[in-house]
């Protein structure tokens, strides 16, 4: 008998939605951040909706103690906030005054 299970859709990458964003912040973080791998994370970040102007990669709420500045010509382009082990990108504000071509999705 033949299984009849729907295929579970696979979320949405922020590289699927925004692949501009995602070469800039990459291409940003290994000129600032030689060699640490969280540049290598960005392409396959999940993209979990706009809250508040903030990209959010993780659900709304995910703990984000640190934050990273990324600067051109010593001004801010992008924060990154980043969870407690360092790691995982949890949202990224754009803060260089381009717009969000994305509807804001949270539910607060």
């Amino acid at each position: 008998m033949e299984s009849r299970h729907s295929p579970e859709k696979s979320p949405l990458r922020l590289a699927d939605v925004r692949p501009d964003l995602v070469d800039e912040i990459t291409a940003m973080l290994r000129e600032s951040h030689p060699g640490d791998p969280i540049a290598d994370s960005i392409s396959g970040l999940p993209f979990h909706g706009i809250c508040r102007n903030y990209v959010l990669t993780a659900p709304e709420g995910t703990p984000s103690p640190w934050v990273i500045v990324l600067e051109r010509e010593q001004e801010a382009v992008f924060l990154l906030g980043v969870d407690p082990s360092r790691s995982v990108v949890t949202w990224v504000d754009v803060v260089d005054g381009r717009d969000a071509p994305i509807a804001e999705t949270c539910q607060s």
